[in-house]
């Protein structure tokens, strides 16, 4: 009987500490979660903090590039802004003209009139190549050629 009250005390002995093995371990888990979040929590809010407090030498230092930059391209190419606005407007012109004559008929008068507007549309079409070709640089070029002259 002895050995019976034994094994019976061990096998209860041995379902007691698996309980409690197993409770310890939800505990030590829930106790790992909570001090996850914790430092989560806290790490956030001092990041938040930072930010907060670098945020304005950034956005001040950003500020402080670009307007240089800006100065420094509008003090580089205020000469070239108006060439090819000034281009550009001429181009808008022709257009204009274009759809003018052809809206009136205009070109069908007489010969010299036909003339014109095909020179008209071909100096619009060369005009349009070239600025979808080679962009800013030849009307440039062209503009400052012109100026010289």
């Amino acid at each position: 009987m002895p050995e019976a009250v034994r094994e019976a005390v061990q096998t209860q002995t041995d379902r007691l500490q698996d309980s409690i093995q197993r409770e310890n371990d939800e505990f030590l888990s829930t106790i790992d979660d909570n001090i996850k979040k914790i430092i989560k929590e806290q790490v956030k809010s001092q990041v938040q903090a930072q930010i907060t407090r670098i945020l304005p030498r950034i956005e001040e230092f950003v500020n402080a590039q670009l307007e240089a930059e800006v100065i420094t391209r509008s003090s580089h190419s205020s000469r070239t802004s108006y060439a090819v606005a000034a281009d550009l407007s001429e181009m808008e012109l022709k257009k204009i003209l274009i759809d003018k004559m052809e809206g009136n008929k205009s070109i069908q008068r007489s010969n010299e009139q036909r003339n014109l507007y095909k020179a008209l549309i071909e100096a619009y079409d060369a005009d349009k190549t070239i600025l979808e070709s080679y962009g800013e640089s030849v009307i440039l070029k062209r503009r400052r050629e012109d100026d010289d002259q």
